[in-house]
């Protein structure tokens, strides 16, 4: 291994540790972009596109605003390198976006806002999301076959990370959610002076009822004190 491969192998060891040191999934998917911009060889800009079950496409995080309104551009118009590696998982690249023909309502807008090059490829995440890392360049030809090469070991340790975060993120929320149904099965337990077991049925019957969430109907319980039939009533009515 040559010197220029050893001190690229460092430079993404420190990425990979400065991701992992970040707090939320927010923070880490601000910190990737900033990195991006820094470690890929030509890039101007960059943002994160989020897909989740059937809610519609969002920026998460960008390093600039241009990056937002690219984004945006191509949800709107149901086009361009974004949304092909969202839903096809595919990499592409637009080394001069006015010679490429594949998007040509985005590929005008692009040059509009001053974007000449764009790299866009899918972040592995979990399941019923899909991420993609999206890449931009004032220049032509300022992303290249370099660029796709080290953007693509970047975004396989910035998925780790990522995947980390949702994950302690979905942990904390589950915990939060028993925390707040225990806290419902008091109160029904100190009001009604039955076992734990069967104030968490009048819940589950309620919720079942009422179609309303179990952790919902929990937390409306606990906050206002308001008996769970009378949710179950009350939306049914």
């Amino acid at each position: 291994m040559d010197g220029s491969h050893i001190e690229l192998a460092q430079t993404f060891a420190d990425i990979a540790q400065e991701l992992e040191k970040q707090p939320s999934l927010e923070a880490t998917v601000d910190e990737a972009v900033r990195q991006a911009v820094d470690v890929v060889p030509g890039c101007d800009f960059a943002g994160v596109s989020w897909l989740q079950d059937k809610q519609p496409i969002e920026t998460i995080a960008s390093t600039d605003e241009i990056a937002t309104l690219l984004d945006k551009a191509q949800f709107e118009l149901g086009e361009g390198p974004s949304v092909e590696s969202l839903w096809d998982g595919d990499t592409c690249l637009i080394e001069d976006m006015r010679a490429d023909t594949r998007w040509p309502r985005f590929a005008s807008r692009a040059i509009e806002l001053g974007i000449q090059s764009l790299l866009s490829c899918q972040l592995p995440s979990p399941r019923q999301t899909s991420a993609a890392l999206n890449l931009y360049a004032r220049e032509a030809g300022a992303l290249d076959g370099e660029s796709l090469a080290i953007v693509q070991v970047f975004a396989a340790h910035a998925s780790i990370a990522l995947t980390h975060r949702r994950t302690e993120a979905g942990l904390r929320a589950a915990i939060d959610t028993r925390g707040t149904i225990g806290q419902a099965i008091g109160v029904l337990v100190e009001r009604h002076k039955v076992p734990p077991e069967r104030a968490f049925d009048l819940l589950v019957r309620a919720s079942q009822r009422s179609h309303v969430k179990l952790r919902d109907l929990a937390a409306y319980v606990v906050d206002t004190g308001v008996e769970p039939d009378a949710v179950a009533r009350t939306s049914t009515t």
